[in-house]
C-alpha cells in the first residue's frame, strides 16, 4: 500500500500499488480522446512496485516512478474521490417522499411543452427532479402519439421492446397483459420479467370517451422500502435477497428473470431498485419450503405500506399532460373504468437516463 496525506482534508489515503498503476492517467496508459484504457493489465509485471513518489509542493499532484521505470502523475482529487467511500451515488440526490410531501412539491415537476422543446435549461431542470423525486410531468402537448414521442426523444432516445416503441393502447387485448383492458391495476412496476427492465416509463391519456374512473396513482417505492428498513429490518433484509420470479408469455414471447423485490448496491447496501409486480410473478420456485412463511411475512409487510393512503398519489391523467416516472423506483397502477380510454406512452432505458443526468452534470 501507498500512504500519503490529502491536504485538504489531512485525511491519510492508502491506495494498493497495482490499482494506483492501472489507473496511471500517461499518455501511454490512457487515450484522454476516447477515456479508455491502452494495455492489457497483463502487460504490467506480477512484482510491479513504486520505486520513488512524492507530492508537488502545492498538493495538487502525485508524482511516482516504478520499478519497471514508467513513471506517473495523479491528480490527488481524482485520487481522493476515486475511494469507494467518496463516490457520490444517485440515492445522495433522490429525496423519499409520502402523499403530503409530493403534494407540497407538485408544481416543481410541471413542465411546459414549448419551454421543453425549446431551452436546455428546462431540460436540465426536468431531468434534475426526475432524479430527485421519480416522477414529472409535461404540460400542454398535443394529445396524440407524434407530439409525444417528439416531446420524450427531446429528453432520451426511445427504448424498443415488444410492445414497439411508442405503444398506444385501450381495452383491447392486443397482448396478454392486465394493462390492456379496464380491469383494477394494484401498484406495480413494469418489465420485472425482462433482464433489464425499463428505466423511465412514460404515459400520455389521449382521450377517455363515455365513462368514468382511470384515476392513475403513484406511490414512492423508495420511501416504502425505507420505512420497511425502520420499522421491520428483518422484513427488508429478507426482501433483498430472496430472487422473485416474473414471467410474460404469449404468442411469440416468453420472458423470465428472477431479482429481489428490493435490489441493493452489493458494496453499499443502498437501494438501487425497486422490483413489484404480483400480475407478472411467475412459479415462486427460488426458495425452499420451509423458509417460505417469513418470505410471505415480509411481503405482506410491505405491500401493506406500498398500500397506505398516506402513501399514494392519485389523480387524472388529462389529455395533453405527460407523465415521466422512474420504473426502478416509483410504483404505478391505476382504477378501473368505464368508456373508451386510449393512451400512448413508451419506455426509456435506464442506462440512457443515467447517462443523459451525467452530461448535464446532474450525477457522477
Amino acid at each position: 500500500m501507498l500512504e500519503l496525506k490529502y491536504e485538504y482534508t489531512g485525511e491519510r489515503l492508502k491506495f494498493n500499488q497495482f490499482w494506483l498503476r492501472d489507473h496511471c492517467r500517461c499518455s501511454e496508459c490512457y487515450n484522454e480522446v476516447t477515456k479508455q484504457r491502452k494495455y492489457n493489465l497483463l502487460d504490467l509485471p506480477d512484482d510491479i512496485a513504486v520505486k520513488d513518489w512524492h507530492s508537488t509542493e502545492d498538493g495538487k499532484l502525485l508524482k511516482v516512478k516504478w520499478n519497471d521505470g514508467h513513471c506517473s502523475e495523479y491528480e490527488l482529487d481524482f485520487l481522493y474521490n476515486s475511494q469507494v467511500d467518496k463516490i457520490v451515488l444517485l440515492n445522495d440526490l433522490r429525496t423519499p417522499w409520502r402523499l403530503s410531501e409530493i403534494l407540497a412539491k407538485e408544481n416543481d415537476l410541471k413542465f411546459k411543452f414549448t419551454h421543453v422543446v425549446s431551452s436546455d435549461v428546462c431540460v436540465k431542470n426536468l431531468v434534475k427532479v426526475l432524479v430527485q423525486y421519480g416522477i414529472v410531468f409535461i404540460q400542454q402537448v398535443p394529445a396524440n402519439t407524434t407530439m409525444t414521442e417528439m416531446a420524450v426523444r427531446r429528453i432520451f432516445p426511445i427504448m424498443k421492446t415488444f410492445f414497439g416503441e411508442m405503444f398506444t393502447f385501450s381495452d383491447a387485448p392486443d397482448h396478454s397483459d392486465t394493462a390492456y383492458s379496464k380491469d383494477y391495476l394494484g401498484s406495480h412496476t413494469d418489465n420485472t420479467y425482462f433482464c433489464d427492465a425499463a428505466g423511465l416509463q412514460v404515459l400520455h391519456c389521449l382521450q377517455h370517451l363515455n365513462g368514468t374512473g382511470g384515476e392513475n396513482f403513484f406511490v414512492d417505492g423508495l420511501n416504502a422500502a425505507y420505512e420497511l428498513k425502520r420499522s421491520h429490518p428483518g422484513y427488508f433484509d429478507i426482501l433483498t435477497k430472496v430472487l422473485v420470479p416474473a414471467e410474460y408469455i404469449e404468442a411469440g414471447q416468453h420472458h423470465k428473470h428472477s431479482a429481489p423485490l428490493i435490489c441493493t448496491d452489493p458494496v453499499r447496501g443502498d437501494i438501487v431498485q425497486l422490483r413489484l409486480n404480483v400480475y407478472d410473478r411467475a412459479v415462486f420456485n427460488t426458495l425452499p419450503q420451509r423458509e417460505m412463511p417469513k418470505f410471505y411475512e415480509s411481503f405482506r409487510k410491505f405491500l401493506q405500506i406500498v398500500q397506505d393512503p398516506v402513501n399514494k398519489w392519485c389523480l387524472k391523467l388529462q389529455p395533453g399532460t405527460i407523465v415521466i416516472f422512474d420504473n426502478w423506483r416509483i410504483y404505478h397502477g391505476r382504477h378501473s373504468y368505464t368508456g373508451h380510454r386510449t393512451m400512448t406512452g413508451c419506455y426509456i432505458q435506464r442506462t440512457d437516463f443515467m447517462s443523459k443526468a451525467r452530461v448535464l452534470g446532474i450525477i457522477d
